[in-house]
């Protein structure tokens, strides 16, 4: 196994997974609500900010987030081993924010399909060109140099700038700055404040988690009407590239960067293939402790059974400490960590469960951030255990954690048109006459062609560079 964290790959694999199929699930009154957003419950699907709980959908985002903040060490601590300074990798982040922003605005201003002047034919050629643009914009070609590649950056920028200036004069499209992905707006903000401040914390974690601290005290005074803090925390400099209320989601970066730096010192401890002999029975009682913990949080903060909820999760997880000090592979330093951070982001957001009305993804609870962290830790702890000492492969998911932007856009913006252009976008209708059950079809299926194209892109080696 190369000296890369697949782990972590693992994750964002399963988020992005994740949130292709949680998109393209056919809404049903007959389906159960642990199959959508627990704030979106069936029959009516009417956001309800008063419903608490959390389901596998109100997972994905979180696990993303965290996914992106452990690669933060990852990625800057090899350019920050050169006796370069500190501030070396600022341009870029600068650059990667102002990209990702602008990948947000033409995201949501280009879905053409909704222009009712503009032909369904037309409005999926465009879908398709526009998914060209994106790929101008992030690929990097490995058989062109650095001004190459740049210029093609920079031709897919303009093209699309294009693409939204003629839906608009000529189409009449609502084409604004205004509208944006909002996913892809949070993770370009995550990407710069994430990024300077782990940047500016590598080597003090007590610093980081003083900024943790700090913001949930910002965030916390926040909710008193008509306080200083409030008013900050409202405070919108420019409210279509950013608002504070956007910093909360530090919540999940920092603990991601925390087990980020945990697995950057175990690849330095142990780099190249891996010669551990582990005790498997032990090894198997801490998967299994511990996907009892994930299964236990899922079904207790649904049904709202919290006390059971809380006495299982510490019954298991004292035990999953205790067989971990019997750990003894190679990698037993980041196993002890990965769950020990977990443990406790998870108990912590248990605690603050009551706080705010009970865990909720809208709008955002500190539980929410706490407790999905560490789950997300967790399960980056068993993606490596069971990939290490039991040779577990997770191919598919390793390819599309490796290109998520690729798997992200496929749908709505190369599948979905494509069938449109060959007439064969009627069939899908099919899905929703066979049943409520139909439409989780429907979502399997379209979610399976996108893990075909993503599995396609990765492995031609043709990489989203967001």
């Amino acid at each position: 196994m190369k000296n890369r964290a697949y782990e972590i790959d693992v994750l964002r694999g399963l988020a992005i997974i994740g949130m292709v199929l949680s998109g393209q699930i056919l809404r049903h009154a007959d389906l159960p609500a642990w199959l959508f957003h627990a704030q979106v419950p069936p029959p009516n699907f009417v956001f309800d900010p008063s419903v608490a709980g959390i389901t596998w959908v109100d997972l994905v985002f979180p696990f993303f987030l965290f996914a992106m903040g452990a690669a933060f060490p990852l990625a800057m601590r090899k350019r920050l081993d050169t006796r370069a300074p500190a501030a070396k990798p600022v341009p870029g982040i600068i650059r990667r924010w102002a990209l990702l922003s602008f990948f947000a605005i033409a995201l949501a201003n280009m879905r053409f399909s909704g222009i009712p002047d503009l032909p369904g034919w037309g409005a999926a050629l465009l879908q398709i060109v526009g998914w060209g643009c994106f790929c101008a914009m992030f690929m990097r070609f490995e058989r062109l140099s650095a001004n190459a590649n740049r210029i093609v950056c920079f031709t897919g920028i303009a093209t699309a700038v294009a693409l939204m200036a003629a839906a608009r004069l000529i189409w009449h499209a609502p084409v604004s700055v205004y509208r944006s992905d909002i996913i892809i707006l949070i993770l370009a903000n995550m990407a710069l404040f994430g990024s300077l401040t782990w940047l500016f914390t590598r080597n003090d974690i007590r610093a980081r988690l003083a900024i943790l601290v700090l913001l949930v005290a910002l965030r916390t005074g926040a909710g008193v009407e008509g306080s200083w803090t409030q008013a900050l925390w409202d405070m919108t400099p420019v409210p279509w590239l950013f608002r504070f209320d956007y910093l909360k989601y530090l919540c999940i970066i920092i603990p991601g960067t925390i087990a980020g730096d945990a697995i950057f010192a175990a690849m330095q401890r142990t780099p190249g293939k891996e010669t551990e002999k582990p005790n498997r029975p032990v090894s198997i009682g801490i998967l299994i402790l511990t996907a009892a913990i994930f299964v236990t949080n899922m079904w207790g903060l649904f049904t709202r059974h919290l006390v059971w909820n809380i006495v299982l999760t510490l019954v298991f997880g004292f035990a999953a400490m205790y067989m971990l000090r019997k750990e003894r592979s190679n990698r037993h330093d980041l196993y002890v960590s990965l769950f020990g951070w977990g443990f406790f982001w998870l108990v912590t957001g248990l605690l603050l469960e009551p706080f705010e009305g009970g865990i909720k993804k809208d709008h955002a609870t500190f539980s929410y951030f706490f407790v999905t962290s560490g789950l997300a830790s967790m399960t980056v702890m068993m993606a490596g255990m069971a990939m290490r000492q039991f040779k577990m492969r997770f191919n598919w998911l390793i390819e599309c954690g490796q290109n998520p932007m690729v798997a992200y856009t496929a749908a709505g913006f190369l599948i979905m048109p494509a069938l449109r252009l060959l007439h064969l976008s009627p069939l899908l209708s099919f899905f929703a006459e066979i049943g409520p059950w139909g439409g989780v079809l429907h979502g399997m299926v379209i979610t399976a062609a996108v893990v075909t194209v993503t599995v396609f892109f990765t492995r031609k080696r043709l990489f989203w560079r967001t």
